[in-house]
């Protein structure tokens, strides 16, 4: 049933190794495009009988069919992020115990669960794992025995077969019944909601990988997120989030773009412009889309957005145009007066003092003395910038008399290089005021003071 399209994954498989050989694309140096010998028919009967299942028959054609028979079997092949556990190893990922009763139990899990589902159903797990977590910090006795443990744990992630590891905690499983016997998940074991790739049939999401791979999109694409999201060209999504009115199409389109490698072509610039001009609730992101892929053209749109939404315009300043900050110091210094949210002071700040004769010591000074506590401490990081410093020894002064010692701390650290004699009576009474370290305030000053011969003690005295 399933030759054709086996036929075609094989072949692939030695375009996709060509495609990257130099193993750019995420995990592809763990597996190196290997492939073991396939699986017998015996091995899956076995199996099978064993765990009194019957395996996705898409996927049983794979094991039979795709691999090198004369190779040496390893516990990894060619397959998404780290690749696909050897068939023998498989089940023991993350089902504890032996795992026997859970494979051919039910799969509860849906691509429509909710969150609010997914929460209740998992939430006795989840308060286990959080007593356990405890009873270890507090070197306490952890309550539940192996068995109900073990049993919560495969109430969750019943009827899944592990197909390979993404890292940390996340993983990819096939689910082996049900409505959606067939299909790929994604499973994070610290309990985030489990995400259903979109293809319908493991063989079809695996094809996609290699159709990826072969194409370049995965290639040295550091936000590639293979298996959660659609697939698709960049001109096909574009056209498709024009053309659909549903919002949840709409979403997928949009996520996979954004995990799409930059830049996108010139050629699909006026399609984002479009709309960019049309569409209001999602103008931030196709932005963002355009800035990712040409300073140039997303320039017009930022220079009225930083009107519209400052806060927004430098965010994506400072993530995608860092080259050019220079462009953007003259309006941002305009703005800092009006800044009162700290992540927004902490973009601006890099924005303007980042830039080689910026002047922009004398829009950060007020800060020094601004209520928020952290937007003091960030000011005289900020001021550590400046080639100026003892111009502004005053405002270091009242840093180190600063009553909160995190800004204390960076008003010692900002003074790094400066020996003006005007500091020691301040620098000795911060020795006198901390007799032991607290905050790191200790270790610095003594940086500090040894630019002056002196040591903590000594400046006691």
């Amino acid at each position: 049933m399933y030759q054709e399209q086996l036929h075609r994954i094989q072949q692939k498989l030695a375009e996709a190794k060509a495609a990257d050989k130099d193993l750019e694309v995420f995990g592809a140096s763990s597996h190196k495009y290997h492939l073991n010998p396939p699986i017998s028919e015996a091995e899956i009967l076995a199996f099978e009988q064993k765990y009194e299942l019957t395996l996705p028959e898409g996927y049983r054609d794979f094991l039979l069919t795709i691999g090198d028979k004369n190779a040496e079997r390893i516990e990894r092949i060619a397959g998404p992020y780290y690749g696909l556990f050897d068939f023998d190893r498989a089940q023991e990922q993350f089902l504890l115990g032996e795992g026997t009763p859970y494979l051919k139990a039910p799969c509860a899990l849906s691509p429509d669960m909710t969150d609010e589902e997914w929460d209740a159903f998992s939430r006795e797990l989840l308060e286990a794992e959080i007593a356990e977590q405890e009873a270890e910090v507090n070197n306490t006795e952890f309550l539940l025995d192996d068995a109900t443990y073990e049993a919560l744990h495969g109430k969750v992630y019943s009827g899944l077969l592990p197909l390979g590891s993404q890292g940390c905690s996340m993983y990819h499983a096939l689910v082996l019944n049900g409505k959606y016997a067939g299909r790929v998940v994604n499973i994070d074991v610290d309990l985030r909601k489990p995400k259903f790739a979109f293809e319908t049939t493991f063989l079809y999401w695996y094809e996609r990988y290699l159709d990826e791979v072969i194409s370049g999109d995965l290639i040295g694409n550091t936000l590639a997120h293979f298996g959660y999201n659609r697939r698709g060209t960049i001109e096909v999504l574009l056209n498709d989030y024009q053309q659909t009115t549903d919002l949840q199409e709409q979403r997928n389109c949009r996520d996979t773009l954004w995990h799409k490698k930059f830049p996108f072509p010139a050629e699909t610039f006026p399609t984002i412009e479009k709309i960019i001009s049309w569409n209001k609730e999602d103008k931030h992101f196709f932005i963002n889309l355009l800035l990712r892929s040409s300073y140039k053209h997303a320039k017009p749109y930022l220079t009225t957005l930083i009107k519209e939404d400052f806060k927004k315009a430098v965010e994506m300043i400072c993530f995608y145009a860092k080259k050019h900050y220079a462009d953007w110091i003259e309006v941002v210094k305009a703005q800092m007066p009006t800044i009162e949210d700290l992540d927004v002071f902490k973009r601006a700040s890099s924005i303007i003092s980042d830039c080689p004769n910026s002047n922009f010591e004398l829009v950060i000074v007020p800060f020094t003395h601004h209520p928020i506590v952290p937007m003091r401490e960030y000011a005289y990081h900020t001021l550590s910038k400046s080639p100026n410093r003892e111009a502004f020894l005053e405002v270091f002064i009242s840093g180190l008399q600063d009553t909160d010692n995190n800004v204390l701390r960076a008003a010692i650290q900002a003074l790094s290089g400066i020996t003006n004699e005007r500091l020691l009576p301040y620098y000795k009474a911060i020795a006198k005021r901390f007799p032991k370290e607290k905050d790191y305030i200790l270790s610095n000053l003594e940086r500090r003071l040894a630019s002056f011969g002196l040591t903590i003690e000594e400046a006691r005295k």
